[in-house]
């Protein structure tokens, strides 16, 4: 196993909008011990997870990647276009790989255009 993902970022022009967005859809709230200026820092999951949410410096527009495992996709779905943001992508089942649960994702644009994963939780997993 390679070295474990640790911190992501979502960046835009619009920093406030982008931490009501998350707050919102997810519950990832700003940790000021954590979090200098207008960059916020959230603490993901029981594990050393963080997400960093803020301007872009000068040279970009945006920028992320990732994705968010979640219980319904659906009703995230609904929670992000609530939100102002964007589906990209309907519902997607993917193909089966014999695996012991079936893979479901989707993606979806932030307010600042970031696309952004989803990946349903399996049943087995609940």
């Amino acid at each position: 196993m390679g070295p474990p993902v640790v911190h992501l970022e979502a960046r835009g022009l619009d920093a406030a909008a982008l931490h009501a967005f998350y707050a919102d859809v997810f519950g990832w709230r700003r940790n000021d011990a954590l979090s200098i200026g207008d960059y916020a820092v959230a603490e993901i999951g029981d594990g050393p997870l963080t997400i960093g949410i803020g301007p872009v410096p000068e040279w970009s527009t945006r920028a992320a990647k990732f994705y968010v495992q979640v219980d319904d996709i659906d009703e995230t779905l609904q929670r992000v276009e609530s939100a102002g943001g964007k589906r990209v992508m309907p519902r997607t089942i993917g193909p089966d790989f014999g695996a012991k649960h079936i893979l479901v994702f989707t993606s979806f644009l932030d307010p600042a255009g970031n696309e952004i994963g989803l990946v349903e939780r399996p049943a087995d997993e609940s």
